[in-house]
């Protein structure tokens, strides 16, 4: 029997890129911000619908919310569902949701968003390290805790918001959080953006083969 070493090494790389993935989203949740920041190289980018920079800054700027008592105790299920690697670039798209138990004028509620993940990862000399980590935004649904009560929501206010994640829209600007709804959050109710995004993520990815 021979063993085909190149798609050995490939798939130990895939391991160890899934594994990276999910430890970088279980160190956020953990608020183990410094363990956060070297999941990344130092150019890195981060984008999501109420932050914009490097993971050292994010790691910064959470760490400060959550000592002030602003941040927002999330949970993030996530699972890498496609690895493509190219020499030492590789692409990572995940499923993903992101849990919050909040509340809404004294009303305790749940709030899920829906999302697609998608990450840059590059191979340093200690291994590979991820280079960004975007969202594309699906739905958010909301529910109250105890059944029976009756969440109190301006609808036209929601109205307005782009619909791919107008739950988690409303409910950070009531936290004080602006959150854009122009083409740079990227969701799937304007399937344009999505596509002109994952155009150039891919490009990036082959562009040194």
């Amino acid at each position: 029997m021979t063993i085909d070493r190149t798609r050995v090494a490939e798939h130990l790389d895939k391991l160890e890129i899934a594994e990276l993935v999910r430890l970088e989203r279980h160190r956020r949740d953990t608020a183990a911000w410094d363990k956060l920041a070297d999941s990344y190289i130092e150019d890195s980018h981060i984008r999501t619908t109420w932050f914009s920079g490097t993971a050292r800054e994010f790691a910064e700027h959470a760490r400060a919310l959550t000592r002030q008592g602003g941040g927002r105790p999330s949970k993030h299920l996530i699972s890498p569902v496609e690895i493509r690697i190219a020499g030492d670039r590789a692409v990572v798209e995940s499923v993903g949701e992101i849990h919050n138990r909040d509340t809404l004028e004294g009303i305790p509620i749940d709030t899920i968003q829906y999302c697609r993940f998608v990450s840059r990862v590059v191979r340093t000399a200690d291994g590979w390290r991820l280079a960004s980590f975007e969202g594309i935004y699906q739905k958010g649904v909301m529910t109250p805790v105890f059944p029976g009560d009756v969440i109190p929501i301006d609808r036209e206010e929601m109205s307005r918001l782009r619909p791919s994640y107008q739950v988690w829209a409303y409910l950070f600007a009531r936290k004080g959080f602006e959150v854009p709804q122009g083409d740079e959050i990227v969701a799937e109710d304007r399937p344009e953006v999505v596509e002109a995004f994952l155009e150039d993520t891919y490009r990036w990815l082959h562009e040194y083969e």
